[in-house]
């Protein structure tokens, strides 16, 4: 029987938007902007899991420093997360109605690859920051199998649902790892019957849709 549903985050529960205004607010507030340095910075964000298995502010801010070649200041993160809080769709009254009625019947949990103040601060924004019990993942993150362990707390991995929208992370890697899963295609690819459940958003989860889970 399901008892945790684990959500992704980004392209999951926060779907449309990329982090480009974000990184050139925060080099604008550091006084280091120029458009090399926003294209460099982008680049860090998606390849500094490349080589680190967790994210801890010291190794991020000596990555990015390395990555676009100019000294951060201590407070680069903060300043960073700050600006992420705008990195948000519109408000989505139904998605929040979906996350509360799901809330009423499993425990909600996240697990993200990114800092999880930040992405809380984010889904706090949407309104639905509340609903989950816990974020995982900065510690440990996607693929490494002790991030779905962590994920899955006190319940056997049998009880637990991952959901999102990778198809790597969060459905081949939660699967060989022993969980459930439902994919979200929010990018609109090819999908077949060896997904297993296939939704096009989170919205159009239920407990009604969970109880087809063997």
């Amino acid at each position: 029987m399901i008892k945790r549903l684990i959500f992704d985050i980004d392209g999951t529960l926060i779907t449309g938007v990329n982090f480009i205004d974000s990184v050139k607010r925060t080099l604008t507030r550091l006084e280091i902007y120029s458009e090399d340095n926003v294209r460099l910075f982008l680049n860090g964000i998606n390849t500094y899991e490349k080589i680190f298995n967790n994210y801890n502010i010291k190794d991020y801010t000596k990555y990015m420093e390395r990555i676009i070649n100019t000294k951060l200041p201590e407070n680069f993160v903060y300043v960073f997360w700050e600006e992420l809080k705008s990195a948000i769709p519109a408000k989505n009254d139904k998605l929040i109605n979906t996350i509360y009625k799901l809330s009423q019947e499993y425990e909600l949990v996240l697990l993200t690859n990114y800092f999880a103040n930040s992405q809380l601060n984010r889904l706090n924004n949407m309104g639905i920051g509340k609903f989950f019990k816990e974020c995982y993942g900065e510690h440990c993150i996607k693929p490494n199998k002790q991030a779905y362990l962590d994920a899955c707390g006190n319940n056997f991995v049998k009880d637990c649902l991952m959901i999102g929208d990778d198809l790597y992370l969060d459905i081949t890697r939660a699967k060989e790892e022993g969980l459930h899963t439902i994919f979200v295609n929010t990018k609109g690819i090819k999908t077949d019957s060896n997904m297993g459940i296939v939704v096009n958003s989170v919205e159009e989860i239920s407990k009604k849709l969970i109880s087809q889970i063997a």
